[in-house]
């Protein structure tokens, strides 16, 4: 068990007790369980990504010492697997539905184990990824961090699209491959690139199979990537060439700051939690110096406010998609838009040499980064509104809650709270167990996986959303079957204007247009998702207040010497969670 693991434990029990102490219930035990039993088992992916053939599954059989993983192999045969540490050695195979297919590898000799991980090759396409456990002494050495060999990111196979993209912003880490033999940083490397720092990742960048150009140019090919580097990205990475040494790979896998890394994980659960709780004991403090007859006027106030706030969740939901679904779908069919006409160059010269494999894979890339970069861009400008836009109907409680000084910011805060609440559960899907579009448990076990109700609350089981995997993962086949029938094979279009006049004034379009038509209908699922998330968490927060204050009634007495004691006692509860919560804001820093 790591530090930060330990930490979390020692908060989560301190929380827990103080929450005892202060009679304080709406799920916040249930939650502070919940996060503590996943921190126990919480392992840190870190997906090794880069084009076909660029070396990954090469570099992972040499760094773990074993000729395990099947390499120069067809795309069609690639699968996402992470490689895990285990006593045992075996193969869980996960479908698309969750089904997991076990296959056990008895052998201790690597051939007859990589026989067993080909047959699972073999089916790859029956599957959405693959988890490796080997009794491997490297493996062991880098816990809790976990290797993905992942299928080339410009893939254009369905299965593929479905595996990559359930891994975008899963990662912790990322190791970055680009083949020597290509000479620079490909426009889908760079994509890829933006992908990672999108979501806020640092990642290590290596020129594999740098034994294919002579050593003369490795220099100035160093050089060069590392300036497209210092000049596109912020990351500070070093461009390391390596051959079949991997010492520098380790060296960078121990270099991450596992503490930090796992506490970035963790540290919106745990200060939401805090939050919670401290907004409860004030609740608590400020209702206990009020009269009996007050505190139930706002009781009151809350169960009518609760009976409204149902209310309008049915009869505005309609407008409210509408609304924001408009809005989205332009700015997504936009920047779609914007990101073929910028890669014209780019799809043009593929075109010419009528590689249409390549072809179909650079223009699948580009249509994905582009819908789940600005889905996730728009993501957080919905979240918010959504949040403003329940609130109006909270004025009544919040003039109540003022008026008896239980809350001088009533409304400020519980919007704030929802908000943030909405911006932390889509960072927790991006990382973890379940698929928010068809259930399915994604990539990186133990990652988050921790009863999304007790974490979230309600909201969580009713809906769990995330456009940025579900809609492109939904559009992506329709948008590349419709862009193959477009292209045709007529040699006059090999050459580069008439690639490009057929791009522009025929495939774009086109393509925008299947944009426009299929995601509305796919994008309000979305929305409404969302919208009944918030509702739920409303409700909810609606619900514990009413719970604090009726607590306060509860143990309200006539004898003012027992009532000092007991505000005496919630302040030095919400002292004592005062200095956890400034603990867990500065630790690790």
């Amino acid at each position: 068990m790591i530090e930060a693991q330990k930490k979390i434990n020692s908060w989560c029990e301190a929380l827990s007790g103080k929450t005892t102490e202060a009679a304080i219930t709406g799920g916040i035990p249930e939650k502070i369980t919940a996060i503590a039993n996943s921190a126990q088992e919480q392992q840190l992916v870190v997906p090794v990504v880069g084009s076909f053939n660029a070396g990954k599954s090469t570099m992972i059989n040499n760094l773990i010492g074993e000729e395990i993983l099947p390499v120069e192999i067809k795309p069609e045969t690639a699968l996402a697997t992470e490689l895990h540490y285990s006593l045992e050695n075996f193969i869980e195979a996960v479908k698309e539905n969750g089904e997991i297919e076990l296959y056990q590898i008895n052998a201790i000799d690597t051939v007859q184990k990589k026989a067993e991980i080909d047959k699972v090759q073999k089916k790859a396409k029956d599957y959405l990824y693959a988890r490796l456990y080997l009794n491997n002494a490297r493996l062991r050495e880098i816990e809790p961090l976990v290797l993905v060999d992942m299928p080339g990111f410009d893939s254009s196979i369905e299965y593929h699209n479905k595996a990559i993209m359930a891994y975008i912003g899963r990662g912790c880490y990322y190791i970055v491959l680009s083949n020597a033999e290509k000479g620079t940083i490909t426009e889908s490397l760079k994509r890829k690139l933006q992908e990672i720092e999108g979501y806020g990742r640092e990642f290590s960048f290596f020129l594999s199979k740098e034994n294919k150009r002579s050593k003369d140019e490795i220099p100035a090919l160093v050089k060069q990537c590392q300036d497209q580097i210092n000049d596109s990205y912020e990351s500070k990475t070093k461009v390391v060439p390596f051959g079949t040494s991997t010492e520098e790979v380790l060296r960078c896998l121990k270099s991450i700051d596992i503490n930090k890394v796992f506490m970035k994980i963790y540290q919106g659960l745990l200060l939401e939690t805090c939050s919670d709780i401290i907004d409860s004991i004030n609740l608590q403090i400020n209702a206990s110096k009020r009269n009996a007859d007050e505190i139930r006027k706002a009781v009151k106030k809350l169960e009518q406010s609760i009976e409204d706030f149902s209310k309008k969740k049915s009869s505005d939901i309609e407008d409210m998609k509408r609304r924001y679904s408009v809005t989205m779908v332009n700015d997504l069919v936009s920047d779609v838009g914007r990101a073929l006409d910028s890669s014209l160059e780019e799809l043009a010269g593929i075109a010419v040499t009528g590689n249409k494999d390549e072809l179909n894979r650079h223009f699948n890339d580009i249509v994905r980064v582009a819908l789940t970069t600005s889905i996730q861009e728009k993501l957080n400008d919905i979240n918010r509104q959504i949040a403003v836009d329940l609130s109006e109907a909270l004025k009544d409680i919040d003039r109540i809650m003022k008026d008896l000084e239980l809350d001088a910011n009533y409304l400020k805060n519980i919007t704030e709270k929802v908000e943030t609440f909405l911006k932390m559960l889509d960072g927790i899907i991006s990382r973890t167990g379940d698929s928010p579009i068809t259930g399915v448990p994604l990539p990186g076990k133990g990652a988050l996986d921790m009863g999304f109700k007790a974490v979230a609350g309600a909201g969580l089981a009713a809906t769990k959303v995330n456009p940025i995997i579900g809609i492109a993962i939904m559009l992506l086949p329709n948008i590349i079957e419709l862009f193959v029938k477009l292209f045709g094979g007529d040699p006059k279009e090999k050459q580069k204007e008439a690639v490009r006049s057929k791009l522009t004034g025929e495939v774009f379009p086109a393509i925008k247009r299947k944009i426009r038509e299929e995601i509305p209908g796919k994008l309000n699922e979305q929305i409404e998702g969302m919208i009944k998330i918030a509702s739920e968490k409303y409700e909810e927060l609606l619900k514990n207040q009413r719970d604090d204050i009726n607590s306060q009634i509860a143990q309200k007495s006539g004898n003012i010497e027992e009532n000092e004691a007991r505000q005496n006692k919630l302040n030095l509860i919400l002292s004592d969670v005062k200095k956890i919560d400034s603990e867990i804001r500065v630790w690790g820093e």
